[in-house]
This record gives C-alpha cells, structure tokens and sequence, in this order.
C-alpha cells in the first residue's frame, strides 16, 4: 500500500491541503495519507513523527501555492532557512531518494532553481501536477487517480469518509505576513533533533 506524505505550508495552503487529504484519504485509507494536523496526536513533539512518517512514505506531495516561500517578521524568506519545516521535509525526501511531487495551485508557477536552495533545488526539475481554481474538483481528482496508476491500484474508494473541509486559496496579492512553522529546530547533521515552540507552520 502506498503510502502518501502531504508537504505544504499552513500560510499558503492549508484548507486546499486539508480537501486534498480528505479524497486521497477515501482511496487509499486515512492510515496511509499523512498530514501533520490529522497524523500527528496533539502533545507530541513533532520532529519524531515527520521523520518517521518520511521514511515510511513512498511519495511526497509538495503543495505549493502563492505564499509557498513564506516571510518572517524580517521579510526574510523561511525556505532560505535550513530548520524550516517545509525545506525540512524535501530535503528529507531527497535524501531518502523518495519521489516528490509539486502540486502547484492556480496559477502558481513552479520555482525555478535559482529560486530555491541547493538541497531542494531538485524540486524544479521535477513532473508536477496542478490544481486550478475552476476545476478544483476534477483535478485532485485527476491528482488521485495519477497516484492510483503509479501505485498500481485497483481498488475501490473507502466508504469511511473524513471530516470534509473547505477548498481554500490564498489571495495572491496578500501582504500580510502570518507566522510559518514557528518552532525551533535544533539539529545534528539531520539526525537528531529537539524542537521548541513550533507553533503554527
């Protein structure tokens, strides 16, 4: 059974991440599709558990919309820094050589290398899928059954459903700043690590 971790930043793409799950979740069972506010119990540090779930991941879908590269209060943008969660996970499923792949929204282009640091620079090279704003619906739906194919299923949807949730974009011409994966990451050459604060992400 494949098993699908979900990348995304909460400020960028939450409630479109959270209706993505839900159908991904039908097909392939809520046990198989992690993402971190349904997968990971409340009062648990989360590094253990992202990289857990990595590792046990056969892909990783990295949603990507217009708020994708995030700010902090600075302006400074948070992929540029190497405890950020989102380049956290890529970087994570690079190096474990699982496929990951971009899943723009709307509009949103795909990074290009000088767009992104080194270690996830691969991101930009990489066969995406997109989601578009008018036909939200029938593109995860092409989304799942991309997955279905590659994985080399069959079967058929789950009738447990999960709690259903909006489809949401985030307004592209928003400057607002919002706060991204707030914690702390203190690491060991990617081993071993304490987290602090986390936050919302």
């Amino acid at each position: 059974m494949t098993d699908i971790f979900l990348s995304y930043r909460s400020a960028d793409s939450a409630f479109a991440v959270a209706e993505i799950w839900k159908r991904l979740a039908e097909r392939f069972g809520r046990e198989h599709v992690f993402r971190d506010d349904d997968s990971i119990r409340l009062g648990t540090a989360y590094a253990a558990p992202i990289r857990a779930a990595l590792a046990a991941s056969d892909v990783v879908a990295a949603v990507i919309g217009p708020l994708w590269f995030g700010t902090d209060a600075g302006g400074t943008r948070r992929i540029d820094d190497p405890a950020d969660w989102v380049r956290y996970e890529l970087r994570t499923a690079y190096q474990l050589e699982i496929p990951v792949i971009p899943v723009l929204l709307g509009d949103t282009p795909l990074p290009t290398p000088e767009q992104l640091p080194a270690d996830i620079a691969l991101l930009a090279r990489s066969q995406f899928w997109r989601i578009g704003h008018r036909q939200t619906e029938s593109d995860i739906a092409g989304l799942v059954r991309r997955l279905l194919h590659e994985a080399g299923h069959t079967e058929q949807p789950r009738q447990e459903d999960p709690p259903t949730r909006p489809t949401y974009y985030a307004d592209r011409g928003s400057t607002n700043t919002i706060a991204d994966r707030g914690s702390t990451i203190v690491t060991n050459h990617y081993g071993n690590q304490s987290v602090t604060n986390r936050g919302i992400h």
